[in-house]
Parts: C-alpha cells; structure tokens; sequence
C-alpha cells in the first residue's frame, strides 16, 4: 500500500476531510520520530510498541577483498506489534478457505 492509498483508508475510517487526514499523518509521524529521537518508547494499547532497539558493534569481512572490519553500535527503530494486532494479521484470510 503506497502513502496515498493508505491516506485515503485513513480518511474512509475516519471520515476526515483529505487536508486534515494528511495533517494528521504528518503530525502522528513527527510525534513518533519526536518520541524515538528523545530515548523514549511508544506503546498504543491494542496496536504495539515503537522503540529504539540497539545494535552492538560486529566484526564484518568484505567477501571481495577479505578483508575484515568493524561495524559501529547503532540504535534503530523497531515495531513490536501488540496481541490484538497479531490475532489479527494471524487470522487474516482464514475465513477465505
């Protein structure tokens, strides 16, 4: 589903005209990554946890060269979906056969 499609889902469900549907995903993106940039975690009852999920540093080698090297520890955001979700994405289509 590509941006327009699911601004458009969006508004359908909430019956919000397409200007304040696209406000509305902008606000709840910059809220988000607002949220992820301080260190903190998200969690929406019923949905999931948005959070930042730290990587050690690795040993990694070059498979052209051989030669080996050191990737940095970095944080990334990750989304773990809540059971409602998972129950949900789960059953999807089970009806169908």
């Amino acid at each position: 589903m590509r941006n327009n499609e699911f601004i458009r889902a969006v508004r359908l469900e909430s019956k919000l005209k397409k200007e304040k549907t696209v406000l509305l995903m902008e606000a709840l993106s910059a809220s988000i990554s607002k949220i992820l940039s301080e260190g903190d975690s998200l969690s929406i009852q019923g949905f999931g946890t948005f959070e930042l999920k730290k990587k050690n540093e690795r040993l990694s080698v070059n498979p052209s060269t051989g030669k080996r090297f050191m990737i940095p520890p970095k944080l990334l955001p990750v989304f773990r979906p809540g059971i409602s979700l998972k129950n949900k994405v789960k059953n999807f289509g089970s009806d169908e056969q």
